[in-house]
């Protein structure tokens, strides 16, 4: 059997459904317009030039990559035509549906967003034809009024990194990347983070004054400089003129003796313009219950709390009052903008710098733990559900997460697939279908039936790229429904597993009765099973301390204080490399890496939800 195609009744479904099934997404670049396009299989230049309007000089131009030819999952950016052949007009704007924004002085995207709490790719979908970082006074900009008040200020700023993170898949300079505001940082700590001057940031980025950079803004940042024998006061002996780049001093770190006191600096946002953080509050209380259960072995541990608030002055302060002179670890910042200044004082003084949360992207340094596990590993407890074994099925709808489409066909290479799109039809629709089929009438099966997919004797693994909550919700029911449909009718369903972005454990009014339904896989960079006895003893003993259920914060906060305290003792001397800690259940090996030299967790774990309503991890 052909695997890309299955069986005729498949191969049918899908004539309709394969061009459909982009993933693309606007993207504005030095002020010009650009749809950044995650390439499929079957793409060709011509093809793409074709689709696109656009001439196959024009898309080798946009990417220089191309000089290497066109690769399934890489993702290139396509100019927009300058002459369209059809004069583009803008959807009238219903008063009933859409309220109107002028923009004022010092409005950007993101802060549009968070005044209506909407969310940051809904106003770019409304207002396509509007450069999100050169917005002018006095435009209007069109916010879609069912859409006011569902997005909260964590939700926005991740839809910002995943904009900036397209940017810089697209962009191939060695000269530049592009970074997002955060809060509290202005031209003059941007640019000195990044090597640069002011001017020459203000000049990268084509604004006139400082006060241009805001936060939530998309902006050029300088990309650091390799260190070479050129440019740096190091000598390189003769025989090693071939590498290009200095060999960093590894930090060495002393080791406590026992009996020894453990001075420890916990750096956490705790309160934002005067509001508590409940997560960090958690993560605090985590680590302090994670240092008394040191504290009874015998352990002796004083920790510091400074409240760094997001606030790039703030860390400034504690910098330079130092009272982390005499400290033997620091945990945080939590965001890598603040971070890499306590990072660099720390590696002066050879003290480790743990990061509890973050992806780091911009920081290096010998002295960084980083807890979050790194991006490389990702997919290698599911290796054996991309082996070719399964028939791969894509099933898309109007709306595509392509960072997470490209990372899965990225893993697939050459292998072979099949795309499908969902189209959502209401039930009361599908009832009447059925009931005139019932009658004898030739009616065709409904959009939204997903029985065909599961019509084969191959095992197949469903990947759903839907990029909204109620989507990913509507195709996980459909498939749901498809099997037991099947089974009722005694047909011989394809065994399959859907494997899930783990983006939807962020979903809250998703049903996760259908995770089991599914066989849903996923990948977590924390897992914690409530009913298992060790998580039953630490909530009990959280709850006696703090009067609260335990969150995944305080989880960490407790593995923090456990794997690097402990440590201080036991292995600091061998800065945790190879070692393979579990205090809970969620396990950490520290791997350096080589570019940044970074220590980072390379334990993603997967997380299986059974048909049995039984969740296992590994």
């Amino acid at each position: 059997m052909n695997r890309r195609i299955g069986i005729a009744a498949i191969a049918a479904l899908f004539c309709c459904g394969v061009a459909s099934a982009q993933s693309e997404q606007i993207v504005y670049i030095d002020g010009v317009k650009y749809t950044a396009y995650t390439v499929a299989k079957g793409d060709t230049l011509y093809s793409l030039s074709k689709r696109y309007g656009v001439t196959i000089d024009q898309l080798e131009g946009a990417n220089p990559v191309l000089a290497e030819g066109l690769k399934a999952g890489q993702m290139i950016k396509i100019p927009h035509p300058a002459q369209p052949t059809k004069k583009q007009k803008q959807p009238k704007r219903s008063k009933k549906q859409f309220k109107s924004h002028v923009v004022r002085k010092g409005d950007t995207f993101y802060s549009i967003a968070r005044l209506y709490e909407i969310s940051v790719t809904t106003l770019m979908e409304d207002n396509a034809g509007i450069d999100p970082s050169h917005l002018a006074v006095g435009q209007t900009l069109y916010i879609r009024r069912s859409e006011i008040g569902e997005t909260t200020e964590n939700e926005a700023r991740e839809q910002i990194e995943e904009q900036k993170q397209i940017m810089n898949n697209v962009v191939t300079t060695e000269e530049y990347s592009y970074h997002v505001v955060h809060r509290g940082e202005d031209a003059e700590n941007i640019a000195s983070r990044f090597g640069t001057t002011v001017d020459k940031l203000l000049a990268l980025n084509g604004f006139e004054a400082p006060d241009k950079v805001r936060e939530g803004l998309i902006i050029k940042v300088p990309k650091p400089k390799s260190v070479t024998a050129e440019n740096s006061e190091q000598q390189i002996p003769a025989d090693t003129t071939e590498q290009s780049k200095v060999e960093v001093k590894p930090a060495t770190f002393s080791t406590l003796a026992h009996g020894q006191r453990a001075n420890v600096a916990l750096m956490l946002p705790m309160s934002v313009d005067g509001k508590v953080s409940q997560n960090y509050l958690d993560f605090y209380q985590g680590f302090l219950l994670g240092a008394d259960h040191l504290r009874m072995n015998g352990y002796q541990i004083h920790i510091d709390l400074f409240n760094t608030a997001h606030n790039h002055d703030k860390v400034a302060q504690i910098i330079e009052s130092n009272t982390l002179e005499n400290t033997h670890l620091i945990v945080g910042p939590v965001y890598e903008d603040t971070l890499i200044p306590v990072a660099n004082y720390a590696e002066q003084r050879s003290i480790p710098v743990v990061s509890p949360l973050a992806n780091l992207t911009q920081a290096n340094g010998t002295n960084i733990f980083q807890m979050s596990p790194r991006l490389e590993t990702k997919y290698d407890k599911v290796s054996n559900l991309f082996n070719g074994s399964r028939r791969v099925v894509f099933i898309s709808s109007d709306t595509t997460d392509s960072a997470f489409e490209a990372e899965v066909k990225q893993i697939l290479g050459d292998r072979e697939y099949i795309t499908h799109k969902y189209i959502y039809e209401h039930p009361s629709v599908i009832e009447k279908r059925e009931k005139a089929r019932q009658n004898g009438e030739n009616v065709p099966p409904s959009p939204s039936d997903l029985s065909p997919l599961l019509d084969s004797e191959e095992p197949s693994l469903f990947i759903i790229t839907a990029a909204t909550e109620v989507e990913t919700d509507r195709i996980l029911a459909a498939l749901a429904s498809a099997s037991i449909s099947l089974k009722a009718r005694s047909i011989n369903a394809s065994s399959y597993i859907v494997f899930g972005n783990n983006k939807w454990n962020r979903y809250r009014n998703i049903d996760k009765s259908l995770f089991f339904a599914n066989n849903v896989v996923m990948l977590s960079t924390y897992h914690i099973d409530r009913s298992n006895p060790i998580i039953q003893t630490f909530s009990a003993q959280y709850v006696k301390a703090f009067d609260m259920l335990p969150s995944l914060y305080a989880y960490r906060g407790y593995d923090a204080a456990q794997v690097f305290i402990r440590s201080l003792y036991d292995k600091i001397d061998k800065a945790l490399e190879g070692s393979r800690f579990q205090p809970l259940q969620t396990p950490y090996t520290f791997v350096k890496d080589n570019q940044t030299n970074i220590r980072t967790n390379e334990e993603w774990v997967r997380v299986n939800y059974n048909s049995n309503f039984t969740i296992t991890a590994e």
